[in-house]
């Protein structure tokens, strides 16, 4: 599993973790401070001893994640391990997810147009570099809110 590490440092002596702002089948996601420079991150903490993904699948993910470039992919910083915890940095979204913009109501036509349109540039990016992405959420009505699952 090393070789899907960046290095062997303890991620708390890099990273402070805040308030859990998501989670499922995978583990948790907080969202996070870089202590070098203030940088506001997510961090996604996955117990690889009862991880429901094949840890296979995670290195494989995060050697995917670490050759992306795009401004249409959410950006990887980082993994690293701590005892049977594997912490995945991040970059931060605070937008939140489409279901969780519903929320308040529908959302006006014109914010539909930008959000497919970073959506399929996104999409186009990874295509180009052969890569197909598997993990898209497509919610039609409002679910339950990611802070929900902490």
């Amino acid at each position: 599993m090393t070789s899907m590490l960046d290095d062997n440092t303890d991620p708390e002596t890099l990273y402070t973790k805040q308030a859990c702002i998501g989670g499922g089948s995978f583990g948790k996601v907080y969202k996070g401070v870089d202590k070098r420079n203030g940088q506001v991150i997510a961090i996604k903490i996955i117990d690889v001893e009862t991880a429901e993904d094949d840890v296979d699948d995670i290195i494989t993910e995060i050697n995917i994640l670490r050759g992306l470039n795009s401004p249409y992919v959410t950006k990887y910083y980082g993994s690293y391990l701590k005892g049977s915890d594997l912490w995945i940095i991040m970059e931060y979204c605070s937008g939140g997810s489409c279901g969780d913009m519903l929320k308040p109501g529908l959302i006006p036509e014109e914010y539909i147009i930008i959000i497919v349109r970073e959506l399929l540039l996104g999409l186009e990016y990874l295509h180009n570099d052969n890569k197909l992405h598997r993990d898209i959420k497509g919610w039609s009505i409002p679910r339950q809110s990611m802070n929900d699952k902490c």
